[in-house]
């Protein structure tokens, strides 16, 4: 069966007790791990059997082409459920995978496969397989929308019962981590603090306890570029070890920021006063700061940059490893343009 995007969250949340297989893939290596381990651990339906859970990989399976079956057909010591977890890069393996999919769309008594994929072929024969059976299904993970991604957060937030004010709740969601897992991390830490606090987090809390001291030598590049200093932009980012896309993106965050502001500032709002008005507003110890960079930008010159950190996040996407000089390059042209006359 082809699971919808718009229909991804419901079929994980509650999977169809028909399926029995199911591949995951695409683009968003976080969200499909994600979404394996919350299948692995529905299928095993708690057991704590060491047994009931087979991990393989790609290499495994295409020099043996039983041990994937093998695996399937094998009972858990202990009775229970079992899973199969395989991890795939390409195709390699996939006449062992549609054999076994062809196993269990016939009705045969199999353990629950689940296929992690990488950035295979949407129309090749492996999705198409997992699309046309109905005990099988194909999931596709792509990059999230800044909505969809805030969606989620909010829904993981709910279900740990976490309370942060207006402004708390938006700092972290403008600043959370891009991988998931490490966004999690952050709010568990966040859960802790709240444990027992008997109100909700407020923004400064929010600040300390998370996003502020994570990602310094990042935070100095973004603040940097945005005040047209390209040589600390460039050598602040060269030592803060981020992915090229999320260093892309936080600078991303600040411009649109520095563009809100701005529309304030052309309102009528001071520039000492801009930065309040945002939601989340500017953390106070970034406030002098931030009016300092806001000097610096016309809206002009800030929807150009909007623009050239669009087409730098979309080559970073496709260039992969070498991605960081590009990622340099776009850190290097906002600071350019903060300094450049209007």
């Amino acid at each position: 069966m082809k699971v919808p995007a718009a229909a991804v969250r419901r079929f994980l949340a509650r999977p169809d007790p028909a399926c029995r297989a199911v591949l995951l893939y695409g683009p968003n290596r976080a969200l499909c791990a994600e979404a394996a381990q919350g299948l692995i651990a529905r299928a095993l339906a708690g057991s704590d059997d060491p047994f009931g859970l087979t991990r393989l990989n790609e290499d495994e399976v295409r020099k043996d082409k039983a041990r994937l079956a093998d695996a399937l057909a094998a009972q858990s010591l202990l009775g229970g459920a079992t899973c199969v977890w395989l991890r795939i890069e390409g195709e390699s393996a996939a006449d062992a995978i549609l054999a076994a999919v062809k196993e269990i769309e016939g009705g045969a008594d199999r353990a629950f496969l689940v296929v992690e994929a990488g950035e295979i072929a949407g129309k090749g024969k492996l999705v198409g397989a997992f699309e046309a059976a109905g005990r099988a299904a194909a999931l596709a993970f792509y990059e999230e929308s800044e909505a969809e991604r805030a969606a989620a957060l909010k829904a993981i937030i709910a279900e740990r019962r976490l309370e942060m004010s207006g402004d708390g709740l938006a700092l972290f969601l403008a600043e959370a981590p891009a991988d998931r897992a490490a966004a999690k991390a952050e709010i568990e830490k966040l859960a802790l603090f709240g444990h027992g606090l008997g109100r909700a987090i407020e923004m400064d809390e929010v600040a300390a306890l998370s996003i502020a001291g994570d990602a310094p030598e990042l935070d100095a590049a973004v603040a940097a570029a945005t005040a047209g200093q390209r040589a600390e932009a460039v050598e602040k980012l060269a030592q803060s070890d981020a992915a090229a896309v999320s260093a892309i993106r936080a600078l991303q965050r600040r411009v649109a920021r520095l563009m809100e502001a701005r529309l304030l500032v052309e309102s009528g709002v001071p520039i000492s006063d801009a930065g309040d008005r945002l939601k989340p507003r500017v953390f106070w110890k970034e406030r002098d700061a931030f009016a300092s960079q806001l000097r610096l930008w016309s809206l002009g010159r800030l929807s150009a940059a909007q623009a050239a950190l669009w087409r730098a996040e979309v080559r970073a996407k496709t260039a992969g490893p070498v991605a960081d000089p590009i990622t340099a390059d776009a850190f290097s042209q906002i600071a350019r343009l903060a300094r450049r006359p209007d």
